[in-house]
């Protein structure tokens, strides 16, 4: 499941991409309407590109630096148990992990995506099952037409044609094997009518415009809230059609006499968009602008080269590359999250340890002051804010930031007894060898035995820098911490250090399960506070 973060660097990418397109465009009008079409299409193609190849390339980070974050008292060290690590050495330790909610932002985005994909899966089947009613043509007179139109466009694979009552305009549709639908009144046609409509529908077919179509539909789909990807699309649409009703003139008709067909072949249209899924010849929508390109006889209507093509490839994939490696960061005074903490009572929790975590698995970590107050200041995103303090209910909340102020209230834990009452049983007979039991269950958990206390940076301390560490690390069977790690990314390097020189000093007696020394990963935070 993608993350806020994500989404936003693929909104802003993708913005970058289609203004820049934009723009490029406005300089072609003198150019041909098939490079328009390529230009856009090679838009639409890198808007699925980029966030597609994004975790495969090298980050390039974007990142501003900001001081730490909240007030601080004395160092604690939580420890957790984690039966695994016995089996892992600490290089190799997976962090931790809990099950966090998806933020709203992204179940929004996935419930679009999901609308916009079930319309195009929908117009598909729609098809699918008119192209089971429809009827194979077989009549000589379109095969004739068909082989010549399709040598004169260079189409050397074999597209059929097909006759449906429930369609008004000729359609090119399928994204593996092209085919033709033509409507019932297609019988009556004359040779010529025949030649330029079967030389339109054949050029879709041979460019695969059916398959362009759909990456340009998904495209859009994934992109549902961003207006440029559906003025994209529009434009891939007009520019796809006048650049196949170039090809039919380049192919030797007479501009004056494709209007005039084109115009008749729209009169009959009674239901415009009925076939999301195909490419209809004669669409109303943009059939005046169509009209009035035929007629234009100073309009440039040259096709590409697959040199051309190639080279552009090739261009467009030098200039995604590096847009698909760069990562925004956002500043880390990009957003705050601050309040106080009370009790059930309404008093407030001085000096209570509070844990921020995001979906990536970064952690920060700030201490109450003596009035219960706490901030944090991180970039803007989805977190969870977690407390867990003796006699106080476990706290767990999702917040989306940027946030202002919450205030936290702290439920009682809850209190339980267990009683066993012990009978006497009727003693089994023994039937068999006997055999022991392990009996487990037996833990004495670890205790520290030698702390170095961390002093205070001068070079923060005369900064006024204030914050809290986080660390991680593997206490080992020996008693010596192992794998020591910052795990908190917007903590002071000065005081990070500062931290991490003290604490690998550490020893404690190991964690024993049923007698043996067993590893453990320990959570140390470790503040610093300046006295005002």
């Amino acid at each position: 499941m993608p993350s806020i973060g994500f989404l936003l660097n693929a909104a802003v990418k993708a913005t970058a991409i289609l203004a820049a397109v934009w723009l490029l465009t406005l300089t072609m009008r003198r150019r041909s309407a098939a490079a328009r079409y390529f230009t856009w299409t090679c838009a639409l193609g890198a808007l699925l590109a980029v966030p597609a190849i994004s975790p495969l390339l090298p980050q390039w980070n974007l990142a501003v630096k900001a001081p730490a974050l909240a007030p601080a008292a004395r160092a604690v060290s939580m420890v957790e148990a984690a039966p695994e690590a016995a089996l892992e050495r600490a290089g190799n330790m997976p962090p931790a992990r809990t099950t966090r909610p998806i933020p709203w932002p992204v179940l929004v985005w996935l419930a679009g995506v999901i609308v916009a994909l079930a319309r195009i899966g929908v117009g598909h089947l729609r098809l699918a099952r008119s192209l089971r009613r429809a009827r194979e043509v077989r009549a000589s007179e379109w095969i004739a037409a068909r082989h010549a139109a399709a040598g004169s466009i260079g189409l050397r694979r074999m597209v059929k044609l097909r006759r449906s009552a429930e369609i008004d305009v000729p359609l090119t549709g399928g994204v593996y094997t092209p085919f033709v639908v033509l409507p019932e009144a297609s019988e009556e046609w004359d040779a010529e009518r025949r030649r330029i409509v079967l030389l339109h529908e054949l050029t879709h077919a041979r460019r695969r415009d059916p398959l362009l179509w759909l990456v340009a539909r998904v495209a859009v789909a994934l992109y549902w809230f961003h207006p440029l990807a559906w003025l994209a699309a529009a434009r891939f649409r007009r520019e796809q059609e006048r650049s196949c009703d170039d090809a039919v003139v380049r192919a030797g008709t007479e501009q004056s006499d494709y209007a005039k067909h084109l115009v008749d072949l729209a009169r009959a249209v009674a239901h415009t968009g009925s076939y999301a899924a195909a490419l209809g010849m004669a669409a109303t929508s943009d059939l005046e602008q169509r009209v009035r390109a035929l007629l234009d006889a100073r309009r440039n209507r040259n096709g590409l080269s697959r040199r051309v093509c190639g080279a552009a490839v090739a261009a467009v994939v030098a200039a995604v590359l590096p847009l698909a490696a760069l990562h925004g960061q956002a500043s880390q005074t990009g957003a705050s999250l601050s309040g106080t903490v009370y009790d059930a009572s309404g008093a407030v929790v001085p000096h209570i340890l509070i844990i921020l975590r995001n979906n990536t698995d970064r952690q920060d970590a700030a201490r109450a002051n003596a009035a219960g107050e706490y901030s944090f200041s991180v970039p803007a995103g989805s977190y969870t804010l977690e407390i867990r303090a003796p006699g106080f209910a476990e706290f767990r909340k999702a917040v989306v930031l940027p946030a202002a102020r919450m205030n936290i209230v702290l439920d009682l834990g809850q209190v339980s007894e267990a009683v066993e009452v012990v009978g006497k049983a009727a003693r089994p007979q023994e039937t068999g060898t006997p055999h022991r039991i392990r009996v487990g269950g037996m833990v004495q958990a670890t205790k520290l035995v030698t702390m170095t206390k961390p002093g205070y940076p001068p070079g923060a301390e005369a900064a006024g820098i204030e914050g809290t560490v986080l660390l991680r690390a593997v206490i080992s069977i020996k008693g010596d911490l192992l794998g020591l790690s910052v795990i908190n990314q917007a903590v002071d390097g000065e005081l990070a250090n500062a931290a991490m020189d003290a604490v690998k000093q550490w020893h404690y007696d190991p964690t024993l399960l049923n007698g043996e020394p067993v590893e453990v990963v320990t959570t140390i935070a470790v503040t610093f506070r300046l006295e005002r």
